[in-house]
């Protein structure tokens, strides 16, 4: 039997161990119960960490058992966990206990390929009364070698079906007998999302909590989480009703960005030591008609979290691509240009890469920005700019290129980008693409004024930013920085890492009462707040 994994030293885990014994909380109400939702999450102590201790000042105040779940065993983090007097619920073993869970995932994985079976199909389903099938086939993309789910009747689709639907309705009995009063998650995409959406129909509280911010999760009318893009954009229109956020301040951030000096190391990587040109040079480079406009292409990656931006009418972001690059051969008065995204190696390709792609669909008027090309040369080159819901979209309006966005980003709806309703208008607004102009002046500053916006004032008020959240934060942060990539796809760098952290905050519960701090705080006043 696999178990989890944990990389630290053991010797070091146990003596955060006995720091934690001096927080353990007691059962004293059974009607409820808080769930910590760790089956996402990789066992990195910066990552972990706040979570168990908003939790453990929620139990505090609400005397709620406090179960902590993975999705495997692993008998150093079970310690962990029972030092602070939790449960740990190991959905592995959950799944075992409730075989006759299993049968009903099979048989409604069977029933779903015998009279549908397809990609499409797979979204619209629903299980133990929640729509599961967009987490579903999110989740899918994420741990397999797909790109896209054309038709779901495949071995693997079959397997990876039933095993989460087996999960979903294991978790549905669990939670009849210890009904959720708290949530405390960590993402709202993939299974998870499924979870979640199981837990509210209990009429959870759910929080997202993580090393630097915590937020109150909402939900659709279906029962489906709400992205952070349509809380973002919520925020977004208070914000610049009150007149917040001047154009200006959005400039040196964005500087900041094309040059590789801010966000995630993953992302800095895509602007860093990349070449610099100009319109003219990369028209000469790459062959562009310099008579034409140049439509730029902006890939995604084909499997993180596909539903980001709502659902799409594109069965996900390989089929979008895929159908932008079929209207583009239909389109010749305009030089089409592909950028694949820069982070695409983070996040697995199959042997249906964005390459193959390319060669497919490869005209005279269609070609692909070589990976060596910074994307700050875009600015210049670019004059319309296709994308889903990307960052892009957001950052080179500012400059005045025109965003066509097929999804719900946090930057839609204020007038700079174009949104076809549906997939025939999108067929449409391509076939003219030519007659698309640059965004105005005031465009360009409102554009600046929300990219401002969402870089600075979202999510504000949930930041962590006492003196331990800011110790955790920035160790964490450095953590990810050198271990980048590679975090994405295995726990390779971790075990250093967690070591150091775990030696630093045992240091410090060694010597503050752990009780003052904010998320122990923010725990507590989270009882007061029942959905």
């Amino acid at each position: 039997m696999k178990t989890e994994e944990f990389p630290a030293d053991p010797a070091l885990v146990r003596g955060l161990i006995e720091e934690c014994k001096k927080y353990r909380q007691e059962v004293r109400d059974h009607e409820a119960c808080i769930y910590v939702n760790l089956s996402m999450v990789r066992l990195q102590i910066g990552w972990v960490l706040p979570k168990l201790l908003y939790a453990a000042g929620l139990a505090q105040e609400t005397g709620y058992r406090v179960y902590v779940i993975t999705w495997r065993e692993n008998a150093l983090f079970k310690e962990l966990v029972e030092s602070f007097g939790f449960s740990h619920l190991v959905l592995e073993q959950l799944d075992r206990r409730h075989l006759g869970c299993a049968v009903k995932a099979a048989l409604r994985t069977t029933g779903f390929q015998l009279f549908d079976g397809s990609g499409e199909g797979m979204k619209r389903l629903k299980y133990c009364d929640i729509p599961a099938g967009r987490f579903l086939y999110e989740d899918i993309l994420r741990t397999s070698e797909l790109s896209t789910i054309r038709s779901a009747k495949g071995m693997l689709c079959t397997k990876k079906m039933t095993h989460i639907l087996w999960m979903c309705g294991a978790l549905e009995r669990k939670l009849e007998s210890d009904t959720p009063a708290f949530v405390i998650a960590d993402d709202v995409a993939y299974h998870e999302a499924m979870q979640l959406s199981l837990f509210h129909r209990y009429d959870a509280t759910v929080r997202n909590v993580s090393a630097k911010y915590e937020e109150k999760l909402a939900f659709a009318s279906d029962g489906s989480v709400i992205r952070r893009h349509r809380m973002w954009r919520r925020e977004i229109h208070a914000l610049l009703k009150e007149g917040k956020g001047r154009a200006e301040d959005a400039d040196e951030i964005l500087e900041a960005q094309f040059e590789g000096r801010s966000g995630r190391a993953i992302d800095r990587g895509a602007f860093k030591d990349k070449q610099e040109l100009d319109r003219g040079e990369l028209v000469e480079r790459l062959g562009l008609d310099p008579g034409k406009k140049n439509v730029l292409i902006m890939a995604h990656t084909f499997t993180d979290a596909v539903y980001s931006f709502g659902s799409l009418y594109f069965r996900d972001y390989y089929d979008w691509l895929d159908s932008t690059l079929a209207i583009a051969e239909e389109v010749p008065d305009v030089n089409w240009i592909l950028k694949a995204h820069p982070t695409r190696g983070a996040y697995h390709e199959s042997a249906d890469s964005i390459e193959d792609m390319y060669a497919r669909h490869k005209k005279d008027h269609i070609f692909m920005l070589p990976d060596d090309v910074s994307p700050k040369s875009v600015r210049d080159l670019a004059d319309v700019l296709l994308t889903v819901g990307g960052n892009a979209g957001a950052e080179y309006a500012c400059y005045g290129v025109t965003p066509v966005i097929a999804g719900k980003p946090y930057y839609c709806g204020f007038g700079y980008t174009v949104e076809p309703a549906d997939r025939e208008a999108y067929t449409a607004q391509l076939k003219d693409i030519a007659k698309l102009e640059p965004l105005s002046e005031a465009q360009k500053r409102l554009a600046k004024r929300v990219y401002w916006l969402k870089k600075n004032m979202t999510g504000k008020s949930g930041r962590f930013e006492d003196e331990f959240a800011l110790l955790l934060g920035g160790m964490y942060d450095e953590m990810m920085g050198e271990m980048s990539v590679s975090y994405f796809e295995s726990n390779r760098g971790t075990k250093s890492y967690n070591d150091s952290i775990i030696k630093a905050v045992t240091e410090y519960f060694a010597s503050h009462d752990m009780k003052e701090c904010e998320y122990w705080r923010r725990g507590r006043s989270c009882a007061g707040d029942r959905s």
